[in-house]
């Protein structure tokens, strides 16, 4: 079982990437390191509303906290056909998105993704592999 990560824990990981740890960054960033479901924005802040957990929310709050995270390497964008979604930044690992279900997986592959800078006069600052069918558990 993996252990959970502890309130001072995530505080310290912000303050090591220079994210100023307020409430939401704190108690997002907790959920998406505690939890494999990458959800979406949407789910995030229907988690907390339904939780009574941080009842003066916004969902602007959230997607804003998850730009933040984002931003400083904290938090995964994972980008499906259904939504945009979040995971915590763990060790190097892909994803495999369900069509029937739309549920994502994570993944171990050995593959290594290119280094790529820029393209056709384009910034690259992210490459990401997510493989995209139908899951074992949709197949049966």
């Amino acid at each position: 079982m993996v252990k959970k990560t502890t309130v001072d824990e995530i505080m310290e990981l912000l303050k090591t990437k220079g994210v100023k740890p307020t409430v939401h960054r704190v108690e997002i960033l907790e959920y998406l390191r505690n939890s494999y479901n990458h959800p979406s924005a949407d789910e995030i802040y229907e988690h907390f509303v339904n939780e009574a957990k941080l009842p003066v929310l916004s969902r602007a709050t959230v997607y804003n906290t998850l730009r933040t995270l984002a931003s400083a390497g904290l938090v995964k964008v994972i980008i499906t056909p259904d939504a945009i979604r979040y995971d915590f930044v763990r060790q190097n690992h892909h994803h495999f998105y369900c069509t029937k279900c739309k549920k994502i997986y994570d993944i171990e592959l050995e593959v290594e993704l290119p280094e790529i800078s820029s393209v056709d006069g384009h910034e690259v600052q992210n490459v990401q592999l997510t493989l995209v069918g139908i899951c074992k558990s949709c197949l049966k």
